[in-house]
């Protein structure tokens, strides 16, 4: 069977080249001038405010960071791997970015499959290529190899404020989550969010959700999802909400957890978890501690009695205990991906739709997603959109209606089928609503919410600091403003977006279309015909259209003007004659 691979979509080399052709040129200048790489784009040292903060006033405060060092400067011998990649090597810091590493641990389980986002490096010379998937298609980006870092408190010694490998000298995992920060303007843009999602970035997969109540028949999901882990599937799993009375069992609410594994032994089905933080674990039955373990087992299920993160844990606890499950279907070598985007409107409604082609019979994915409102940090969004599409076949008829299962995933919505050979037809359906409803006094009290996403840190503190209205803060401001314009201008005038460093957008901005259309639609069809077509036809804006008609109209009641003898178009009273008259019927 082949293995789990990243997604080759269309500009997947062209992104993985133009990462390559960055790194060469910025070690060739750094050779010629006899000096180490530094970011001017993502400056620790120089700029740090805008590296960590993503407003002018942040609620967010890194307590106790002592300044900013080169990886070289602050271990002995670095290493980028240590034996490459592994979830073993993961340790949380001090973000609130539990949900992406915990996606980090997932795929790092795979062998060989992270190391393919590491395009190419200089350790040397401190530059770091990476390749992300957003918005539908791969990106690039490069980072020096500066970091920050903190006292120990006990010890004294210098480690890492953000995330850590277990030996801190291997600098894969810090370097991998600033360059991810990078791309989405800084640090803070990371607090919060949904291991699915965090997959889907690392691997071009499709990230969807579900509630663990909402499942029907639980043998039915062990036999055909709980199995497919580490085959189509990926998961992760979190307690979704705060617990009044939590049960004493090891496992913390808020928080991101990875699926690493499942096994059946001795007639039970056991799910293997791994908390990011490398520590604190479950428990209950089959923890470290638990009387269950024989040497047999422990030599069957490859188990080590230490407080590592890891712990295996029944099924029937996995799906008790664990509120939501974070799924992202990955794929092979022998999947092929076509995708479009098209501007749209919902209201008035636009007739903006899809058109795909099959030339064989294929199991098909279809995603209908909209861009990462994680770019706009506390720029926020003025709407929330919820998805949803409608498939029909070259005749009309419909084929399948698509829809999210859990209300906070709108990032994308998608729907697996096993298609014919033949042409069909996607029309998306979006419900617009405004994100800037308050709560009234009287909603003092917190009430039991199940859709916040995982957000759980190890010394991050929480304060509100005002920051005065300078030159400098507009400036910081302005530089925020200018990624999400450009990120939304290369989708909406079909650029094909390399990467988030300046030299990967044109010089002259292009203006938005003057329609003002409400936002972009993505659609990606996942199937095993290499000939699949796809084509996004966004239509007329409805504005115009109606316009258009009102015009029309308008001449065609000029046309008939010219046409009345005394300029004046006859009413209907002056018509009545021409109406027949209808039968009276009587009462009975």
């Amino acid at each position: 069977m082949p293995s789990v691979t990243l997604v080759a979509t269309s500009a997947m080399a062209a992104a993985r080249k133009a990462c390559e052709a960055k790194v060469d040129a910025i070690v060739q200048e750094c050779l010629e001038n006899n000096c180490r790489f530094r970011d001017s784009k993502f400056d620790l040292l120089n700029d740090r405010r805008n590296c960590l903060y993503n407003s002018l006033i942040s609620e967010t405060v890194y307590p106790d960071i002592a300044g900013t060092k080169r990886i070289p400067d602050l271990f002995r011998k670095p290493a980028f791997f240590l034996n490459g990649a592994s979830p073993d090597d993961i340790q949380q810091g001090s973000v609130g970015d539990c949900w992406f590493v915990a996606s980090l641990a997932v795929i790092s389980n795979i062998p060989g499959l992270l190391e393919q986002l590491c395009v190419k490096r200089n350790e040397e010379v401190g530059v770091y290529g990476f390749i992300f998937f957003k918005d539908g298609d791969w990106v690039s980006t490069v980072v020096d190899d500066q970091v920050l870092y903190k006292i120990d408190k006990l010890s004294g010694r210098r480690e890492l404020y953000f995330s850590k490998c277990h030996e801190e000298r291997e600098s894969w995992l810090p370097l991998m989550e600033k360059a991810y920060a990078k791309i989405h303007g800084d640090y803070e843009s990371l607090h919060g969010g949904f291991t699915a999602e965090g997959i889907e970035d690392l691997t071009g997969g499709i990230a969807s959700m579900m509630f663990t109540s909402d499942i029907l028949d639980r043998d039915r999901f062990w036999e055909e999802e709980m199995k497919e882990v580490n085959k189509h599937t990926l998961m992760g799993c979190s307690i979704g909400f705060e617990e009044e009375n939590p049960e004493k069992h090891g496992i913390q609410s808020g928080h991101a957890y990875s699926v690493l594994n499942v096994a059946e032994y001795q007639g039970e089905r056991l799910v293997h978890v791994r908390n990011p933080w490398g520590k604190i674990e479950w428990n209950g039955d089959w923890s470290d501690q638990s009387e269950k373990w024989t040497p047999e087992a422990m030599e069957t299920l490859k188990h080590e009695d230490k407080n590592d993160g890891r712990f295996w844990m029944p099924y029937k606890d996995f799906l008790r205990i664990f509120t939501t499950l974070d799924r992202c279907r990955v794929f092979d070598a022998t999947w092929s991906v076509a995708s479009s985007w098209i501007p749209y409107n919902v209201s008035p409604r636009s007739s903006g739709h899809y058109e795909f082609e099959l030339t064989k019979t294929s199991k098909t994915v279809i995603v209908l997603c909209q861009p990462d409102t994680r770019y706009y940090g506390s720029f926020g969004s003025d709407f929330d959109n919820t998805l949803s599409f409608h498939v029909y076949d070259d005749e009309g008829n419909l084929v399948k209606r698509a829809k999210i299962f859990v209300p906070y995933s709108k990032r994308s919505v998608s729907c697996e089928l096993h298609l014919k050979a033949g042409k069909y037809r996607v029309v998306p359906h979006v419900i617009r609503e405004p994100t800037d409803i308050t709560q009234g006094d009287d909603s003092d009290e917190e009430e039991e919410n199940a859709v916040s996403p995982a957000t759980r840190n190890n010394g991050v503190e929480v304060v509100v600091e005002q920051v005065k209205m300078d030159k400098s803060s507009y400036m910081f401001q302005q530089r925020k403003a200018s990624l999400i314009r450009k990120m939304s201008q290369a989708r909406v005038t079909g650029r094909t977006l390399l990467g988030v460093d300046d030299e990967d957008y044109e010089e002259e901005e292009v203006e938005l279309d003057e329609q003002n259309w409400q936002l972009m639609l993505g659609l990606r069809v996942y199937s095993h015909d290499s000939n699949a077509t796809l084509e996004g036809i966004a239509g007329e804006h409805p504005l115009r259209s109606a316009e258009a008609a009102a015009k029309a109209a308008e001449l065609e009641e000029q046309e008939e003007g010219k046409g009345d003898p005394e300029g004046v178009t006859a009413t209907l009273a002056d018509k009545k004659e021409l109406i027949a008259e209808p039968e009276h019927v009587k009462e009975e």
